[in-house]
This record gives C-alpha cells, structure tokens and sequence, in this order.
C-alpha cells in the first residue's frame, strides 16, 4: 500500500513548551511559560513584541527546534511559530509551518547601550550584557532571569522532536549525571564553570566566549569552535549556532598559554578569522596568532567576544 509521503518543507511544531504572551497598550504585558508567568515590559509596544521574540528564541535555540507562541494583543489572538535562527511565522490549524525561504530576523535595541541587534543575540555585542532584548521584570520594574525549560517534558515530546531534528546543526550529547541537553546553546545553569575547573590543567586561565548567536560560555583553557568541531590533543570543543551556516564545521583553534595570552588560529575556513579591530583584519590560516584580551572575532555570520574568566 502507498504511504503519504511529508511534503518538503513542512515541518509541524511542537505544542511543548507552552508560551504564551499577552500584550497592552501600556507596553506591559505577561509571558507565561508552562503555566508560569512573568509581568513584562518595554519602552514601546514594538520593543515589547520584539523583547518576547527574542525569550521564545531563546527557548527555540535550547531546544535547537522550533517553539510555538501564542500572542494575545488588541483584542486579537494568533499563533506564531519562532525558529532557532530568529525567524517567526504563523502556525496553521494543524501546527505545521513551511520553510523559512525569504524571511528576515527581527531586531531590538539592547536594554542597557541601547545598541541595534537580531532577536537571536545572547550577549550585546557591544556592551556584553546577558541577555540584551530582556523584557521579563518584577513588580518593582527590576529586570528578571526568565524561567528555565522543565526537564521533564511531556511524554510525547521525543516524537514531535524527530520530527523537526532536521533543523539541528549538532547531535544531542548528554553531560555527566544529566539529562541530555543541547551542547549548540548552553543554559546558563549548565555549571560550565564548575565543568572548566574540573578539567582543566593546573593553573591554565579558563576562557570567557560571548557570542551573537547563543549563549556565553566559560571553558577551559583549549577549545575548538564551529558547526559540529572536532576536538583533538585535550582541547573542548564548543559547537555554536550558525544561522547562515557560514561557519566551518571545525572553524577556529582558541587558546591561552601559561602567559595568559589567547591565541587564535583559523583551521583553514572557507570563511576566514576576522579581529574586528581599528583597522580590522584577517588571520592567515593555519597560523597561530596572539590577540588582545576582549578582540571581537568575526567567523562567518558569528562573531565571538573572546575573553579571560
């Protein structure tokens, strides 16, 4: 007997986890989340809009999939789907979105420098704050963390996620003692402070990389960075979000020596190292380079913040 086959393209989205967000013409509102809410708030109804993309974004880059939002606002209610890579679209009856072909990401100003970026940034990229298109506050107005993605989803949550894994760049790998989580986007409580510590050689500083696309982590003191790196001779290796997939699978060397100096060294990408310093300019591949503490490398569509924990 023929089976239907899916239809390229299509993807059907995941009612887990539930956010949904209810704005007012105040430019408040409330993001709730698996049944918890959080009273927001903006300067505008726009940057109040954009501030609940980009924490749906936040949560669609854990899961490395596709979230839905369901928006209430001027007495009308619709239902969004927001991808990992900052793009929204409206859901259909029966939660299927199409490709994204042709869309573009949104963006905000940073909460603190006020500084233009995508809904998919993690950390500003020019004042470094956590979080920079946060909306989330308090009774008191005080900005406040968003709540963390329950581990214990639903029982049918495994058959929606093959469903949409064709979006992940990298597979998931599971941390000692933990239940699996996504390596591409660490959540701040992933204790990658303490992991750094635990593996790192006697008195070789950690580093501290922010990045435009995910989360900032700490890590020892030898890393490689791309789609899907492969890690050799004891270096960690750091998977990153690449919307544009301009970033190599294994990208870029990123070390500190005995001295405290972090070196740099392009393996040999289609795409290149930049140091987006006065005046830029690009490493020469397969060449270890020595960069000042804080350079702002540019690594395809990713650019990375490069610093000492």
């Amino acid at each position: 007997m023929k089976q239907t086959q899916p239809v390229p393209g299509l993807t059907r989205v995941p009612t887990w986890p539930r956010l949904t967000a209810e704005l007012h013409s105040d430019n408040t509102g409330t993001l709730t989340i698996n049944g918890t809410s959080r009273a927001c708030a903006a300067e505008s109804v726009a940057a109040l809009r954009t501030g609940l993309i980009a924490r749906a974004v936040s949560y669609a880059m854990q899961l490395r999939r596709p979230v839905r939002l369901n928006v209430t606002e001027a007495a009308e209610s619709y239902k969004l789907a927001v991808r990992p890579e900052g793009y929204v679209q409206l859901v259909d009856a029966g939660g299927i979105i199409p490709a994204a072909d042709g869309l573009s990401v949104d963006e905000g100003r940073c909460r603190h420098c006020r500084r233009l970026q995508p809904v998919t940034s993690t950390t500003c990229i020019q004042c470094h704050i956590e979080e920079p298109l946060r909306v989330e506050v308090t009774p008191h107005g005080e900005p406040l963390d968003a709540p963390p993605i329950p581990v214990d989803a639903p029982e049918e949550l495994p058959a929606d996620v093959d469903e949409v894994m064709h979006l992940a760049e990298v597979p998931l790998t599971p941390t000692s003692g933990s239940a699996p989580v996504s390596t591409t986007v660490p959540a701040p409580e992933l204790d990658d402070d303490v992991e750094a510590t635990r593996v790192r050689r006697p008195g070789m500083p950690s580093l501290r990389l922010a990045f435009t696309t995910q989360r900032s982590v700490t890590v020892p003191g030898r890393v490689v960075v791309g789609r899907e790196p492969v890690a050799k001779d004891g270096q960690h290796a750091v998977p990153v979000v690449s919307p544009g997939r301009q970033l190599s699978r294994t990208h870029a060397a990123i070390e500190v020596d005995q001295d405290a100096r972090i070196i740099v060294t392009d393996l040999n990408a289609p795409n290149g190292v930049g140091l987006l310093t006065t005046p830029p300019r690009w490493l020469t591949p397969a060449e270890p380079t020595i960069v000042p503490i804080g350079v702002k490398l540019l690594m395809g569509d990713v650019e990375c913040v490069v610093t000492l924990a």
